[in-house]
């Protein structure tokens, strides 16, 4: 299994694009109604966002309002759901001493609003997961935005090497 992410500003389009009905199922929602449309589910996170504002007026206004994370498992590896093992892994990565910030200490995406579609690529057919989730959790605190794609190769290296899987570098 190989994964990336980054932080978006473009979180709108990006749910709108996962969650095609052409080619996605969601698979879940958290924290989030599953029966709303992608302009809804980014609405919701807009005002999570918005209510937690005046708490976060130091510092730069948050732009990149969302992390898509992007996860692609083998056929084989493909069965069942990766991510709230991937989610769990995700947040539990430290990256505070790497990056010399206290931000980078873990983030919490299991108590923030995602969304998570199964999506077929239209070309292969592929299935991989999009998640996409917000930047801010339901308690005010910003998922650190920095690295994203590094904490996202680690989560997968860790369930990879649990499940005996091959390791991302070597499927790269």
């Amino acid at each position: 299994m190989i994964a990336k992410a980054a932080t978006i500003s473009h979180g709108s389009n990006a749910i709108r694009y996962s969650v095609n009905k052409d080619r996605a199922d969601i698979v879940k929602t958290n924290l989030l109604p599953d029966d709303i449309s992608p302009e809804a589910m980014f609405k919701r996170m807009m005002l999570v966002q918005k209510m937690f504002a005046n708490e976060r007026k130091r510092g730069r206004p948050l732009t990149d309002n969302v992390i898509r994370i992007e996860i692609s498992p083998t056929a084989e590896e493909s069965k069942g759901c990766l991510a709230d093992e991937f989610i769990q892994e995700f947040d539990s990565i430290d990256l505070s001493k790497k990056t010399k910030r206290a931000s980078s200490k873990q983030t919490n995406l299991k108590g923030s609003q995602y969304v998570v579609a199964l999506h077929r690529d239209a070309k292969s057919g592929i299935l991989h997961l999009h998640i996409d989730a917000n930047r801010v959790d339901m308690e005010g605190k910003i998922n650190d935005g920095h690295l994203p794609g590094m904490r996202a190769v680690m989560a997968a290296n860790i369930i990879n090497e649990r499940r005996g899987w091959v390791q991302s570098e070597e499927i790269g």
